[in-house]
């Protein structure tokens, strides 16, 4: 899953020289593998992905947030394509997860075949 996860995030310039990338995989991963985690990304999110990446929760926020910044500047109409609706200004950390998260579920999990994305 973490394959599938870096390939969607690579179109953005998101890479691994940034810190929140391992994070922002690992949230993404905790959304695919149970979504009602959004209903309490706090606790059931940020505070699991810094346990295992050994920081507090706010900076688990704030780096996936430096991650959106740089997907919303490299290449926003692809982040609109994947929302499904028009973005007026950069997404939260949790809308940002929220919004790979069901790209994947809807466009790649969906047909086992596809390997290409957008």
């Amino acid at each position: 899953m973490d394959t599938i996860i870096r390939e969607t995030l690579r179109p953005f310039g998101i890479t691994r020289n940034y810190r929140g990338y391992p994070q922002t995989v690992r949230a993404i991963a905790l959304v695919l593998e149970d979504e009602s985690r959004l209903l309490n990304v706090t606790e059931e999110i940020y505070e699991v992905v810094a346990l295992q990446t050994r920081c507090h929760p706010s900076n688990v926020e704030r780096n996936i947030q430096t991650v959106v910044l740089c997907a919303w500047h490299t290449n926003r109409p692809l982040l609109v394509k994947m929302a499904g609706f028009t973005l007026t200004a950069p997404p939260r950390a949790s809308q940002f997860i929220d919004i790979i998260a069901s790209y994947i579920q809807r466009e790649v999990l969906s047909d086992p075949n596809r390997r290409v994305l957008i």
